[in-house]
């Protein structure tokens, strides 16, 4: 058995309270019998707008972009506005939350998440 996740075991979970200004980021999930790979892409979100949390086996990720106008400026054109991002996914397994690791770099999020291992699969040896 595989860790990888399904359309009904991983799938986004909804999000409440959604408003216009919070988008759901590009991601990716891959995962074998040790973990999952979680890739999130967030550009223009630095390592202190990133909130990570983990309960009852759903993984919700938040990213926060600023506004980028300087003090005593005004944006006379802008494409790059402040910008909320929310994902959640269901875990089929359960993750060892003290093992969790997460990475930001060049506006992509990368999350190791260990499975427990009461959550592996066991071979039975038959005599």
């Amino acid at each position: 058995m595989n860790a990888t996740c399904t359309p009904s075991t991983c799938a986004p979970a909804a999000p409440s309270g959604v408003t216009e200004s919070v988008r759901k980021p590009l991601y990716k999930v891959k995962g074998n019998i040790d973990a999952y790979e979680v890739r999130v892409e967030m550009p223009g979100v630095p390592k202190s707008g990133v909130k990570l949390d983990l309960e009852d086996n759903i993984l919700t990720v938040r990213g926060e972009r600023a506004s980028n106008v300087r003090e005593g400026m005004r944006a006379l054109h802008r494409e790059l506005s402040p910008l909320n991002y929310l994902l959640r996914l269901r875990l089929n397994k359960p993750v060892d939350e003290d093992k969790m690791s997460a990475k930001l770099e060049d506006g992509v999020l990368s999350l190791i998440l260990p499975l427990k291992e009461v959550a592996k699969p066991r071979q039975i040896l038959v005599s």
